[in-house]
This record gives C-alpha cells, sequence and structure tokens, in this order.
C-alpha cells in the first residue's frame, strides 16, 4: 500500500523537505500584468517574481488555481498510477477554490481510475482525500508535517489518517505581517475587500503601524498592531515560544519569508527563537514564501505556524 502526501503551491514548506518526503504539488497560475507565473514551490521562480513585484508594486495580480477538469486530469494521469491512496491538504477552502475543485475531481475519477489502474497492470483499488487544513502557508506546512509523522511513526491507516489531520486542524495557528502595506491594500482592492480602509492604510504607512494577522479554524483576521516590522517579526516569535512552554501538539515551527531566507536568518531575534526552540526539541522550517501568499502579503512579509495545545 503506497500513500501519497500532496499539497498545493500556498503550502510553505522548504523544498528540500518537499523533496526528501517525496510530496507533490498542486501547481497554481498568477498572471502579473502581461506575465505568468506558475506557483509550485520552486525557490528560483518565487526569487523571481519577488524582484518582479517589488519593482510594479501598482500591477494587479491575479491567482488561477487548476480547475475541476485539470484536477480530474492530473489525479488520473499521475496519482492513481502511482498510488494506492492519496491524501490531498489544501489552504483553507474560506480563502481559496482549491479544496472545492480538489474534492469535485476526487468524485469525478470514480468511475475512471479502474480502467486507468488495470491497463497499467496494477491491482487493488484507489482511494483519494481532500482535506481542508482551515489554515494558510506556514499553517499548511505545520499540518503536512504532522500527517507524514502520523504516516511513519504512528503507522496509521489511510482510513485512520484522514480524521486524525483533520482534527488536528482545530489547533493549527499561523500568523503572518507584512512589510509594506500599499500590497495588502491593493490585492484587497482588487478583490472588493474595503478592510483596508485608505485612511487606515495612510495612518499605518506614516506611523509604521504592521498588523499582525491570524488564520485559524478557517478564518481569518487582525490580532494585533505593532510599531514597526521588525517588532511585529519579534512578537511573533515570542508567541510560538510561550506556545512551545506551554507545550505544542507537534514539535515543529513553520516559517517563511516572502524574499530571500538569509535576510531573516540574520535576524538575532529568529537565532535567538531557533536555539530556544531547539534547546526544546522542537524542530523549526524556514521557507521562501509561496508566490500565493506573497501577492496578498507583498514582498518582504514573515509567517509563523504552530498548533498549540488550546
Amino acid at each position: 500500500m503506497k500513500i501519497g502526501v500532496v499539497i498545493d503551491a500556498p503550502c510553505d514548506l522548504p523544498r528540500s523537505f518537499i523533496d526528501q518526503h517525496g510530496i507533490e504539488v498542486l501547481p497554481v497560475r498568477v498572471k502579473f500584468g502581461d506575465r505568468t507565473f506558475i506557483d509550485d514551490r520552486n525557490e528560483q521562480s518565487t526569487m523571481d517574481f519577488y524582484r518582479y513585484y517589488l519593482e510594479h508594486k501598482d500591477i494587479v495580480a491575479e491567482t488561477e488555481p487548476l480547475s475541476v477538469e485539470e484536477f480530474r486530469d492530473l489525479f488520473l494521469d499521475q496519482y492513481v498510477l502511482k498510488y494506492d491512496h492519496v491524501l490531498v491538504i489544501t489552504v483553507m477552502s474560506s480563502r481559496s477554490p482549491i479544496f472545492e475543485h480538489a474534492t469535485k475531481a476526487s468524485f469525478a475519477i470514480l468511475s475512471g481510475y479502474k480502467e486507468r489502474r488495470q491497463k497499467a497492470g496494477i491491482e487493488g483499488a484507489f482511494s483519494l482525500r481532500v482535506i481542508d487544513s482551515k489554515s494558510l502557508f506556514t499553517g499548511q506546512g505545520v499540518i503536512v508535517h504532522e500527517a507524514l509523522r502520523m504516516l511513519e511513526q504512528d503507522n496509521l491507516t489511510f482510513d485512520q489518517l484522514r480524521p486524525k489531520v483533520d482534527e488536528f486542524t482545530q489547533y493549527v495557528h499561523a500568523y503572518l505581517v507584512p512589510e509594506d502595506l500599499v500590497y495588502v491594500r491593493t490585492r484587497a482592492r482588487a478583490r472588493g475587500d474595503r478592510s483596508v480602509s485608505w485612511l487606515g492604510y495612510q495612518l499605518g504607512t506614516m506611523l509604521d503601524i504592521k498588523p499582525i494577522l491570524q488564520a485559524y479554524r478557517g478564518e481569518t483576521g487582525p490580532v494585533d498592531k505593532v510599531k514597526g516590522f521588525d517588532k511585529a517579526v519579534k512578537q511573533m516569535f515570542e508567541m510560538a515560544a510561550t506556545e512551545i512552554k506551554r507545550g505544542l501538539r507537534a514539535n515543529v515551527v513553520c516559517m517563511s519569508y516572502a524574499g530571500n531566507p538569509d535576510v531573516i536568518r540574520q535576524n538575532p531575534d529568529y537565532q535567538s527563537f531557533v536555539k530556544y526552540a531547539h534547546a526544546n526539541k522542537v524542530e523549526t522550517l524556514l521557507s521562501v514564501m509561496s508566490i500565493t501568499a506573497g501577492i496578498n502579503m507583498g514582498p518582504g512579509a514573515f509567517a509563523i505556524g504552530f498548533a498549540a495545545q488550546e
């Protein structure tokens, strides 16, 4: 029995971790002016995107996830022949149609997968389950990390895995802070979201006020405002350190940066946090923030995710 774990491109995990564990990635198309980027966790193309975005702040970008038909063809052409069971973990359904499209495609393959497997000489049934992470970006990364741990250490069957992962999503917190509010406001206006007002944007820019945003149980919203990006990032590290002290549900903290991760690695607060986490036997993963996340948060944004007890 071979089980495959599939993520979508917004899931923030290092490419090295993805390759090491054989994780499959569902791509997202990004239309940016007259250019098109493919968000598939390729670090080089992601860095190219951020360099371009810094030079063209006013261009409105649009994401285009795979259609139901494209998901169906991908499942039938690749995963049906490569795995016996597939677990797909998507970005929260309230912010993206990826979960809906993947779920519809999972039903659409029921009448076609048997013939594909028989022609390839593969015996046995195939099953595919789609889970709404109810989280964003680094929060997804924590969920995928724990799903892999369950498979490797708890020896769960595929039928046991899905409800365990689904339950785990209830405890995952993801926090994000933008470095430049112009990207957040431009993206919000393009989506018809008036939550970032002109006055709030102007005051935030003049006073260097940064909102800390939270994704939790399928909902997103601001939880605090901090003067200065570095102070906001430091506060996020302190929040994570507090939960490590209390005891995490999974011994991992995922982080991502919309740009070169070395910028964060050189941050003294990051270095202190990583030292503290490792001293408490908590793994830390730092990745380049996905293009999809970067469109919404802008270059220079930072995100952190972990699973708390409460």
